[in-house]
């Protein structure tokens, strides 16, 4: 008997260093002109998940005060932000995920679903 079923991602946006006070006061000293580096990461929804279950995009500078939600030109590493997700959303398909269409509360809220089929035994 095989069983089907399946996964949940979504895409988040995180400050590095958010979970480690060293990596977020390195990345405070290391921002220049009141940068940060941030990344979006695709993770399972809810709290109960680890780094494991996380796909992490490459990191990119947003000035600390910008608003990532206006997306009007010109907005500083707005265009770098985009193309950070791209690359991710590219890897998470190529990962097998499916993108679902639509997005969530911002422009980089994507969700993604994979699904997984595993064989059990059965008694015979």
């Amino acid at each position: 008997m095989t069983t089907s079923t399946h996964q949940l991602l979504e895409i988040h946006l995180e400050e590095i260093g958010q979970h480690s006070w060293l990596r977020g006061l390195l990345n405070l000293l290391g921002g220049g002109f009141g940068s940060a580096q941030f990344r979006f990461v695709a993770r399972p929804p809810g709290p109960d998940h680890g780094p494991a279950d996380h796909v992490l995009g490459a990191t990119f500078p947003i000035m600390r005060m910008q608003d990532l939600d206006d997306r009007q030109r010109p907005n500083a590493w707005i265009e770098t932000a985009e193309e950070r997700l791209e690359e991710l959303d590219r890897q998470l398909v190529g990962d097998g995920w499916e993108r679902h269409p639509g997005t969530g509360d911002h422009w980089w809220s994507r969700t993604y679903t994979r699904r997984t089929v595993s064989a059990s035994m059965g008694s015979g």
